[in-house]
């Protein structure tokens, strides 16, 4: 058979997948797809493990780009359904069928502010916080205006886990009318507004202090740190902010030995005084103190860190498995990755082939595989051998296709795929 005549592989692939999105009720999303193919293939998509009927649907849609539109999320106590895990479908008829990662789409309640900024009083020099608690889902959603405008952040002026805002060392211009805004695909939501005043600096002997009998001189916490569990690898930060005249100084002690920030590429001392610690270990564990002292006073408070080696939400095998080993020494949690990939084949009908697929992750991957989108169920004809291989005995014409191998385990999941091609005799 001449060279000319022996069919090429198609180039196939996708080129965006969708992504693990945070959404709110009532707002809308965008699922994101995009694939390759020459002709272009038909995108759908799958919740949940079953197709979308989109056809009668006025809230759902395919974009021409392939992505999933989903206007005015639906979530309630007793009804939720957007909420779920989705998938992109990509055919070409004639050619076969592809399929991306799974995304789960979560879907927070309303933002409702468990506490919202308060007029506050603070001395120039001094430092200042005003409050903003939502649902902790939303917390990335959460922005700050000053006087109606946007509120810029920097190294002095910053915005804690919680959604608090901290500002440092304040000057006059830091004076204004305080909000926050939480901005998550719907329309915006503000807290009340609060008044911070900027008082003059002044010193203890001025006699000054008694214009201003709203602000205490008393060195006292404005934010203490709370105990906190962390997994390895994530960051960690400790809130600590503290006000009085003298304007106070804040270190950090660790296991009652100090700690010193500019030494260490991962600890910072944020504005105000908070600490954060970046990619936190096993070693970072324990009893942290944050001092503030003013040279004439000095007050303490004490937070424990709790380093977990492991994903919190593990399945029930991983726990009965950390109960019979020391689950401190687990390694940190990654998502999977390949480290071989399946390739293209040509075979001849009766051949036997193998697809080659070797993946790593924390906690070790599941591997499944799919051709033309369907689940291959292991038997006497498709065998998974050498760990994740996928053996084909007895090559038929109907093997033709795209297979792919799919690795998933508690942190996340990835495709990879590669072509089979039956030729003539």
């Amino acid at each position: 058979m001449c060279r000319s005549s022996i069919r090429t592989f198609t180039p196939f692939y996708f080129l965006v997948e969708p992504v693990d999105t945070l959404s709110v009720r009532g707002s809308s999303v965008v699922l994101n797809c995009s694939a390759y193919s020459e002709p272009s293939p038909k995108i759908e998509w799958k919740k949940d493990g079953t197709f979308l009927n989109l056809v009668s649907d006025d809230r759902r849609q395919v974009l021409p780009d392939g992505s999933l539109f989903i206007s005015n999320v639906v979530h309630s106590k007793h009804n939720k359904p957007d909420e779920g895990y989705y998938q992109c479908v990509a055919t070409v008829e004639s050619l076969g069928t592809i399929v991306s990662r799974t995304a789960k789409l979560t879907v927070a309640g309303l933002p409702r502010f468990a506490s919202q900024p308060e007029p506050s009083s603070v001395y120039a020099g001094n430092s200042a916080i005003l409050n903003c608690e939502v649902n902790a889902d939303l917390v990335p959603f959460v922005r700050w205006e000053q006087n109606g405008q946007p509120l810029l952040l920097d190294d002095r002026v910053i915005k804690l886990p919680s959604g608090a805002l901290v500002v440092s060392n304040a000057t006059e211009g830091d004076g204004g009318l305080y909000r926050c805004v939480v901005e998550s695909g719907g329309p915006p939501k503000y807290s009340d507004e609060a008044e911070l005043k900027v008082l003059p600096g002044i010193n203890l002997s001025s006699g000054l202090m008694a214009l201003y009998p709203e602000v205490t001189s008393d060195l006292v916490f404005l934010k203490q740190p709370s105990s906190l569990v962390r997994v390895v690898g994530q960051r960690a930060v400790l809130p600590c902010v503290a006000s009085g005249l003298p304007t106070p100084a804040v270190r950090w002690m660790k296991n009652e030995e100090a700690l010193d920030a500019q030494s260490s590429g991962r600890l910072v001392l944020l504005a105000g005084g908070s600490l954060e610690i970046g990619d936190v270990t096993e070693d970072d564990a324990g009893t942290y103190s944050c001092i503030a002292d003013n040279g004439n006073e000095t007050i303490e408070a004490q937070a424990e860190l709790t380093v977990q080696g492991m994903q919190v939400f593990l399945t029930m095998y991983f726990f009965s498995a950390c109960s019979k080993i020391d689950c401190a020494h687990w390694p940190a949690p990654a998502q999977p990755e390949f480290l071989k990939r399946p390739t293209n084949i040509y075979a001849h009908e009766s051949m036997d082939i193998v697809f080659e697929c070797e993946v790593t992750g924390k906690p070790t991957p599941t591997v499944k595989w799919v051709k033309n989108g369907d689940m291959v169920i292991p038997s006497d004809y498709f065998k998974i051998v050498k760990e994740h291989n996928l053996q084909v005995l007895g090559l038929v014409k109907s093997d033709e296709g795209f297979y792919q191998c799919i690795a998933e385990n508690d942190v996340g999941n990835a495709q990879a795929g590669a072509q089979l091609i039956i030729l003539e005799h």
